[in-house]
């Protein structure tokens, strides 16, 4: 996969897999989950 991903590209990748997730019942705290994805999502182009 391509490191030149932007944020919009990653969050929208982040949010399917909390979706799937949600949808399999995987999920207790969905806006927590999401909030975690957003940080993912923002930190995702930085290596460390």
């Amino acid at each position: 996969m391509s490191d030149g991903l932007n944020f919009d590209d990653r969050m929208f990748l982040e949010g399917q897999a909390v979706y799937e997730r949600i949808v399999a019942g995987q999920v207790a705290d969905v806006q927590a989950e999401l909030m975690n994805a957003q940080l993912r999502a923002s930190q995702g182009g930085e290596g460390q």
